[in-house]
């Protein structure tokens, strides 16, 4: 049975038994800081877990993208682990129970995937009862195949009665396929806890039935919950009849197309053959990570990103393959998993061009981790060491990509070893940090002030599209992360109205300031945060007391928002405009609207040309010119995207979304405030093109009174310029390119001089050289020169002789700069001027070094630059007269 067919089955099943169906969330958890990816179903439906959810249905059923990253180091080498999965989940909340979920669930493994029961296994909590009843006399699962486990295996979280963390839990019954006895370890005992491949863990069924508390108590929740989760990989290759999960059909083209580019036949038993596993689940997850808007960086979801690509890279170099290949994977991908999301398809380009530009970028890092390695080694020759550092193996690994194995490959050929245990100890580190941070932590349970005021009222209305201002009720004051009843001239404060005119920051647009007011107290507000539908208005009281349940005037800074308004509808214009002088692909990946200035974030992979940039300014000022209306309709997201609405790249939205159109051009799913008309906006101008990641751009600019003042600030430093320079504005830029030519001769003619003046100097040094063994020794103060000229006097010195050891110094702004040069013969009898270097910068109080034929130092004692010339002058006629005498 194919993947796609089981997909389709589930969900159908489970909508005809009365739940509804609801889409994918994305990997990116919205408003869920606890979470670094979604890892389970369950994560979307996390508020109705808790008793804090609004959804007007009973029942729901999913097929949820995850990721996790806990069992990284098993990925390829297991039949069953994944880091990118799809997880298939149905969901009570207060409505049925054990009963029905068992039932439901065994019903589907009989009829819809038509398994021999025979071949069905089942393991329930150790001291469920219920359950074990339900299995053994209600479903007729003979007693030898049902399994008691302890917390750890089948309670969830996973030994929540005893280690917590406090909040809803409970029991959890799984489903067990075994393969039979020839697949698994051969022993009678087998059971489903062993840890060989015969039984394959399909569906877990969570019993979310306690409340634990301090103590461990576990205290009978009002309303009893069932969330469950099947992996569909583990269920096709069930139904498709194969060993390991990489071999089922969503897998295979991905591994063929990898060994197809790889040029090595597959074979999943052998050393390559898990390489190439691991490639095809590191690619599916970087593709998925990429279409919900996560972007390779260094923190957060973009380092777990950039990680997975970089060991893929590695193992890629494993196979022979040396130049960038990942993101020929793509459009493989992209076909097999359109059917259930087609925006992969819609956006493969856009994701192979920042895969193949991280792909590059890491090529280079292992380019500098090549020279890091050769420091490090030969730091160790230096120091007489035989064996590197486990936390300089890591950071080779970690920062520049570079394999265990490579590093110890290349340590080998010269003759030197490696710390594993402190290698190992550091992996271990970073794995404990992989797994807290793809964990639900036990923070989410926590009962905060914003919690307590969300069970008083589920949302705060917001009225700021309409009015400016409007009579509210205060809800909630926090003071300190504490619930208060009062606040008081001088506090800062946290407030929540049951209505409010203050747009809370969100898609970019930042959070409206303003007054909340009463008769006797005066608070103002200096920005505004949502938390799950709760807006809070932040601000300190300046006058009288405010208190709870006190009703109030919200008055938002109407000027402040007249030009946020400005700014957020010209980022749809630049969007559009941007789309249309540099390509499709220019997707938006990030804005800021300010009152001030805008920033807007889109793909693409080279600088913005300066006629582009000209031509983006005209375009939409022209479009601001025709003064076209701009007009915010309330819609279902289904329907939106029948009209041919924008969805910003990763985002995710409501059931319902308002669609912003400009004109006929411009259409955008959009929650922010806007003009009215595209000529409110006045005047656009550009003020910064820039890089802030791999194939990302941003543009910075400004509008209205803010472009006016840009433009009017750059008049006044032409004028001054025309001043300075006694020229006329019409002919400003001939007389400026003039006078640039006039300062290149003439650095010209400075920089001749100087060379005729190095030649001359160059002979006075020649002939005051001393010279031991037939070695020159050229020691000289030089002052008022710089470092370069001291560096070309010494190149000319070794053109002109053969053999010659040279330390030159100058003073520069109080500082010493001193050169030590050495000819080619020199070096191979194994002088080194780079240690010369270092030995006399420590007697002008500074540091240096260098290669083995030039080098630098430098230091902060002006009077002691002739002592440390005269000893590496002692250093050099110590070392030729030890070379010569042998």
């Amino acid at each position: 049975m194919e993947t796609n067919v089981i997909r389709r089955k589930y969900l159908s099943f489970f909508e005809n038994k009365g739940h509804t169906i609801f889409p994918s969330d994305s990997l990116v958890p919205k408003d869920d800081p606890t979470l670094l990816f979604t890892g389970a179903g369950m994560n979307q439906f996390k508020d109705m877990f808790l008793g804090k959810g609004e959804l007007d249905v009973k029942r729901t059923t999913t097929c949820q993208k995850c990721l996790r990253t806990g069992d990284i180091e098993n990925v390829g080498k297991t039949p069953k682990h994944h880091t990118f999965f799809e997880m298939l989940g149905n969901f009570s909340f207060g409505d049925y129970f054990k009963l029905e979920a068992i039932e439901l669930a065994w019903e589907f493994m009989l009829n819809e995937m038509k398994l021999p029961k025979e071949r069905l296994s089942i393991s329930v909590f150790l001291d469920d009862e219920e359950s074990y009843e339900i299995w053994l006399n209600k479903i007729g699962v003979p007693e030898d195949k049902i399994y008691r486990f302890g917390e750890n295996e089948n309670f969830w979280p996973a030994n929540a009665p005893s280690e917590g963390p406090n909040g809803p839990c409970g029991p959890c019954s799984e489903i067990y396929y075994d393969r039979g006895q020839e697949i698994g370890c051969g022993r009678k005992e087998c059971a489903p806890d062993c840890d060989c491949d015969r039984f394959v863990e399909v569906w877990n069924l969570v019993f979310t039935q306690f409340d634990r508390r301090d103590g461990g108590i576990l205290e009978p929740l009002p309303n009893k919950n069932v969330d469950t989760g099947m992996g569909l990989e583990r269920m096709a290759s069930v139904m498709q009849g194969v060993s390991t999960n990489f071999e089922i059909d969503i897998f295979k083209p991905i591994i063929q197309g990898i060994a197809e580019i790889a040029e090595v036949e597959y074979d999943g038993q052998t050393e390559n053959g898990k390489l190439m596993n691991r490639i095809a689940d590191h690619i599916r997850a970087i593709v998925f990570c990429i279409s919900d808007g996560v972007l390779p960086s260094n923190e957060g979801r973009g380092y777990v990103e950039r990680r997975l690509l970089r060991r893929a890279v590695r193992d890629g170099l494993n196979l022979g393959k040396k130049d960038c290949f990942l993101y020929k994977l793509v459009p493989i991908i992209s076909e097999i998993m359109n059917e259930p999301y087609p925006e992969i398809r819609q956006r493969r380009e856009n994701i192979a061009r920042i895969i193949k530009n991280e792909e590059e970028r890491f090529h280079e890092t292992l380019l500098l981790g090549s020279r890091r390695l050769e420091e490090l080694m030969e730091n160790l020759h230096n120091s007489g060491q035989k064996v590197l550092r486990g936390s300089d193996a890591f950071q080779l690994y970690d920062t520049f990509g570079f394999p265990l194995d490579m590093t110890e490959s290349i340590l080998k050929e010269n003759n030197l070893l490696i710390d594993k245990k402190g290698f190992e100890e550091e992996m271990h580190m970073q794995r404990e940090r992989a797994k807290v941070s793809s964990q639900m932590k036990g923070s989410i349970f926590d009962e905060g002030p914003l919690s307590i005021i969300k069970e008083k009222t589920k949302e705060t209305i917001f009225l700021g599209y309409e009015k400016d201002e409007t009579e509210s009720k205060v809800i909630g004051l926090i003071i300190n992360e504490q619930l208060t009843d009062s606040a008081e001239a001088g506090q800062e404060i946290h407030i929540v109205l049951d209505q409010t005119p203050f747009y809370a920051e969100a898609g970019g647009q930042v959070g409206d300031t303003g007054i909340v007011q009463t008769k006797h107290a005066k608070v103002e507000i200096y920005d505004t945060k949502i938390w799950n539908n709760i807006i809070v208005h932040i601000g300190k009281v300046v006058e009288g007391k405010i208190r709870t349940n006190e009703n109030v005037t919200s008055m938002i800074d109407v000027k402040r928002r007249v030009a946020i308004r400005r700014n957020h509808s010209v980022t749809h214009l630049l969007h559009y405009i941007l789309r249309r002088v540099i390509g499709q692909h220019a997707e938006q990946s990030g804005s800021l609207v300010a009152p001030d200035r805008l920033r807007f974030d889109f793909h693409h992979f080279t600088s913005i040309k300066k006629d582009e940039i000209a031509r983006i300014e005209e375009l939409i000022n022209e479009k601001i010119m025709e003064n076209v209306p701009v007009i915010t309709k309330e819609m279902t997201f289904d329907k939106a995207k029948e009209t041919g609405a924008t969805a910003l790249f990763g985002e995710k939205y409501d059931e319902n979304v308002r669609v912003v159109n400009i004109g006929d051009y411009s259409q955008e799913l959009c929650g922010g405030t806007h003009v009215n008309y595209t000529g409110e906006i006045g005047l656009f101008k550009i003020v910064n093109e820039s890089s802030i990641a791999a194939g990302i751009r941003r543009i910075e600019a400004v509008t209205g009174k803010e472009a006016l003042a840009r433009i009017k600030h750059k008049e006044e430093i032409l004028e001054r310029l025309c001043s300075i320079l006694d020229i006329q504005e019409e002919s400003a830029i001939q007389r400026t390119e003039e006078m640039i030519q006039q300062i290149k001769d003439l650095r010209k003619d400075v920089q001749k001089v100087k060379q005729e003046s190095v030649q001359r100097y160059s002979s006075s040094l020649i002939a005051n050289a001393k010279e031991i063994s037939g070695v020159k020794i050229v020691t000289e103060v030089i002052e008022g020169v710089g470092v370069e000229d001291l560096r070309k006097t010494a190149d000319s010195l070794k053109k002109i002789l053969s053999s010659v050891a040279i330390i030159l110094g100058t003073t520069e702004n109080g500082r010493v700069i001193l050169i030590a040069s050495l000819s080619n013969d020199l070096v191979k009898k194994g002088l080194h001027a780079g240690n010369i270097a270092k030995d006399i910068a420590k007697i002008v109080g500074g540091g240096g070094g260098g290669r083995a034929d030039m080098a630098q130092a430098g230091g902060q004692f002006p009077n002691k630059i002739n002592e440390a010339i005269d000893l590496a002058f002692k250093i050099i006629r110590e070392k030729i007269e030890h070379l010569f005498s042998d």
